[in-house]
């Protein structure tokens, strides 16, 4: 696909004779330097712009992002993994790791996320495909306790802000097109929990069920919710790290070689570009045939410039495609000297006129490829986190939704 915009960006060699231009009258003004170029060429300062825009600042802020939320979930995920869950409790902020449990002769779960989704199905060029949607959530939390690895036991003290890392691991099907999921919290499990925390130094040794107000009590934070994960350490973080670390190669990567490849010329020219004044000696002028989709076609005029200088003893032919005034100018002997934009590297690497230029093809390009990853670099952001992060729950697959079946008891429903 990428060779074929290049093929359309304007890299096709002519298959035109040269013709030998007329003797250039040496007291004629010849032509400006920015009325030779070919009318498919953007001008100096507008290439330098579209550069920035569309190659520098997409590119270079993906990389930028990318690296910068690459390194704070490594620190994340090391701070997590660290942590020493024997560590004395202190009043504030608080991270504390244990068991869950519950009151004596409670049952249930402490923390219970149910999100209700509703299903539909459709046949496409492909086949069947499904989804389910979430259309409510309703987070059901009551107080708990969490025996630490030192003994202790601390009374948690949920609100419904809490978020809750744990899989979604239970469906209730209500209907064909209607289900619940649940994520919960039940007694015997492993958490990680981090709120504010009360009352740590007035807590006394003593037997399993203390009185309630000489344990450690965990609140949710004034400016952030109380967070609960039955997740391993650092898990989640090393996750989003490595989605980081491959969008900041990749991003790094394509900003490096895009010049390479879809624009060398001027990348040459920009660092390696002189300018210099050459002779007319040929010209040569060619059609296209253009057929935009849904419209009738038409010829695209071209013209091309041949002209040599005289540099050390040895002559240099410089040759590009140019515009009609100046083809138009030189074929009627009134144009002394043309300036071009030479690389010190070679003499193929050459444009006319002053300072490097896009072409309408290539810019395009880059234009198609700044906004196909301005797209793709958010979707794959947040279409990959985890389900307690996102505003709706939304899974899919292919094939029909399966058919209901209703229990004798009359269905399962939301417990």
């Amino acid at each position: 696909m990428l060779l074929a915009l290049l093929t359309l960006g304007g890299c096709r060699e002519p298959d035109v004779a040269w013709e030998q231009a007329p003797p250039q009258s040496p007291e004629a003004p010849g032509v400006e330097p920015w009325a030779t170029r070919a009318d498919s060429r953007i001008a100096p300062d507008n290439t330098a712009t579209l550069i920035v825009l569309l190659v520098l600042a997409p590119w270079g802020l993906i990389a930028g992002w990318s690296l910068y939320w690459w390194l704070e979930h490594q620190k994340r995920a090391l701070a997590e993994r660290t942590f020493d869950p024997r560590s004395p409790l202190t009043n504030g902020y608080a991270v504390i790791v244990g068991q869950v449990e519950l009151e004596q002769g409670a049952t249930g779960a402490a923390i219970q996320v149910v999100i209700r989704q509703r299903g539909r199905d459709w046949k496409g060029k492909h086949g069947w495909h499904h989804s389910w949607t979430e259309s409510s959530r309703e987070v059901r939390v009551r107080p708990f306790w969490v025996r630490t690895f030192t003994g202790e036991r601390v009374r948690v003290e949920p609100d419904d802000r809490v978020l809750l890392r744990d899989d979604l691991s239970r469906i209730d099907r209500l209907s064909r097109f209607e289900r619940v999921r649940y994520a919960e919290l039940t007694p015997g499990e492993t958490v990680h929990i981090a709120g504010s925390l009360f009352g740590a130094g007035a807590r006394t040794p003593g037997g399993a069920y203390r009185a309630m107000t000489q344990e450690p009590v965990l609140r949710p934070s004034r400016g952030a919710p109380m967070t609960v994960s039955t997740e391993r350490p650092g898990e989640t973080a090393q996750v989003r790290a490595r989605l980081y670390r491959n969008w900041f190669a990749g991003a790094a990567l394509v900003a490096l070689t895009l010049p390479a490849v879809v624009f060398p010329t001027v990348a040459l020219l920009a660092l390696t570009g002189e300018t210099v004044r050459a002779e007319p000696v040929a010209t040569r002028h060619w059609q296209r045939y253009h057929k935009p989709k849904n419209s009738p076609g038409y010829y695209v005029q071209h013209y091309g410039l041949r002209s040599v200088q005289a540099k050390r003893g040895s002559t240099r032919v410089l040759t590009d495609e140019c515009s009609e005034r100046v083809w138009s100018c030189v074929n009627s002997g009134a144009c002394p000297s043309v300036q071009y934009t030479v690389s010190a590297l070679s003499d193929d690497v050459v444009q006319i006129g002053v300072g490097p230029q896009l072409t309408d093809g290539r810019a395009g390009l880059l234009g198609v490829l700044a906004s196909f990853l301005m797209g793709l670099f958010p979707l794959s952001i947040f279409g990959s986190r985890p389900w307690y992060l996102r505003r709706k729950v939304v899974d899919g697959g292919k094939g029909q939704l399966p058919d209901f079946i209703a229990p004798p008891s009359g269905g399962f429903g939301p417990r």
